[in-house]
């Protein structure tokens, strides 16, 4: 059963978004499934960018999300559902949201960009070579993770969950950059501790088990825009 998801999706970039970026610092990127490359403006082509926001469509098996200091909860959209709702656990500061299908199953999921107290692998505990992601969390022992929920079988539940990231991410996209009808997901990564405003151009791919990275763009990044581009997408990042 697919769950289309009650939330506002941003569709295309609005002319008023594009002005806030700092022009002198903007850069255009393509990227083609193996590498990121940056574009010259002649090579750009015609970029139609309109003003649309719409919201998905809701229904039997649909589901409602709210999100309120940090944390989320999800519901059926359906009246006198028999499904239970499902919310963030306390400690959890979710940072931002997305409509996606970046496990590329062909369901719609919400997918969640988490901080969370950091927990080593359990296995380090018998491991001859343990701590191996000890550095993986800032000064206040918080680690960045991504998390999918979804409707499955009935139920809202928690997907995947990914384990506490190298570096956190922010400014999360699902988008199908490269034009191969699946999403890949797109970030700035940046360093535990560091100027968030300063991160790399991160592009991840589902790989059955996980995301793999697939493309880094080191930079001094601190925002990104997605541009509908006649094949595929663009980025606009600053």
């Amino acid at each position: 059963m697919k769950a289309s998801i009650n939330v506002w999706r941003l569709i295309m970039v609005s002319l008023l978004a594009l002005t806030t970026i700092s022009p002198s610092n903007n850069s255009l990127w393509a990227y083609d499934g193996e590498m990121l490359r940056r574009l010259r403006p002649q090579e750009a082509g015609f970029i139609e960018i309109a003003d649309e926001v719409q919201a998905a469509n809701t229904g039997v098996g649909g589901l409602c999300l709210q999100l309120q200091a940090e944390r989320v909860r999800v519901v059926s959209c359906a009246e006198n559902t028999t499904i239970s709702p499902w919310q963030s656990p306390p400690g959890w500061e979710v940072r931002e949201v997305l409509v996606s299908d970046l496990n590329r199953d062909s369901e719609e999921e919400i997918t969640l960009l988490v901080w969370r107290s950091f927990k080593p692998w359990p296995v380090d505990r018998f491991m001859p070579s343990a701590g191996r992601i000890d550095t993986f969390h800032d000064n206040n022992d918080m680690s960045c993770h991504l998390i999918l929920i979804g409707l499955r079988d009935g139920k809202i539940k928690e997907l995947w969950a990914g384990s506490a990231m190298s570096e956190p991410i922010k400014e999360l996209r699902a988008v199908d950059l490269d034009g191969d009808g699946l999403q890949e997901l797109v970030a700035l990564e940046y360093a535990y501790n560091g100027n968030s405003r300063k991160a790399s151009i991160t592009v991840w791919e589902w790989n059955g088990f996980g995301f793999s990275l697939q493309a880094r763009q080191d930079g001094r990044f601190s925002s990104l825009l997605v541009l509908p581009a006649e094949q595929g997408k663009l980025l606009l990042a600053n």
